[in-house]
């Protein structure tokens, strides 16, 4: 039995199959050419198989080079967002507590000292009683007005003054007398830091005692000598106010 020659003319499926792929040899894929050329029809079903082959190669090439579907793209957009979120969240965070520091920082730089406000409270007593400014003195009643009334347990206002007690707090001061002249000095200043202690406490410095106290974020200090007449009595009525 003699084989039949393979005519030239004749085209397999899977040549032509190979031919879109690229995957023929030059001289056969030339054939295949001239094939086509000859046959339109064929030529258009061929360019099909091409433009469709070309589709899915590109989608597949995409996938390749991202090496993500399109949902693991949407997950990694998601992703994205919220470690943007996160890293501003935290951005926050810190700016946050930067402000918390510098609040902090600037309610200590104004916060008084006790010892500060007793020795300043001390320091006008004994200026007051070395002065020896009569009580009967021409005074500045419109500053005098401001002075809580203590008349009740024998002391009047006589001088008034502003006394620093800090690098960024000053204290009003008022000078009262008693009738035996005695001198007494109460110091006010304002304190953010302060809690309230309604009740004063008293503490002796020499010769002389000193009562504090303070109410919302003032607080008060009034100095006198220790034997003074109505000291303690004084701070009563101011404490209650």
């Amino acid at each position: 039995m003699h084989s039949v020659p393979h005519s030239p003319d004749v085209v397999s499926e899977a040549e032509i199959q190979a031919f879109v792929d690229g995957l023929l040899a030059p001289d056969r894929a030339a054939r295949i050419q001239r094939y086509l050329h000859e046959r339109p029809d064929e030529a258009r079903r061929v360019a099909f198989y091409g433009t469709l082959n070309w589709r899915m190669h590109s989608s597949f090439q995409e996938a390749d080079d991202s090496g993500r579907s399109p949902l693991s793209l949407r997950a990694l957009h998601v992703a994205s967002l919220a470690g943007w979120w996160r890293q501003r969240v935290r951005r926050m965070a810190v700016i946050a507590l930067l402000l918390v520091a510098a609040a902090a920082g600037a309610l200590c730089a104004l916060r008084v000292p006790r010892a500060a406000l007793e020795a300043t409270a001390v320091m006008a007593l004994e200026q007051a009683i070395a002065s020896h400014t009569p009580a009967d003195a021409p005074r500045d009643a419109l500053l005098l007005a401001a002075a809580p009334d203590l008349s009740r347990v024998g002391f009047r206002a006589i001088a008034v003054a502003t006394l620093p007690v800090g690098p960024f707090a000053q204290a009003r001061g008022f000078v009262y007398c008693n009738a035996a002249g005695e001198r007494a000095v109460l110091l006010s200043v304002r304190d953010l830091t302060a809690s309230a202690q309604p009740q004063w406490q008293a503490r002796r410095v020499g010769e002389s005692r000193v009562l504090e106290w303070s109410t919302g974020h003032m607080r008060y200090v009034l100095a006198g000598r220790a034997n003074a007449r109505g000291l303690m009595r004084a701070a009563d009525l101011l404490a209650a106010r």
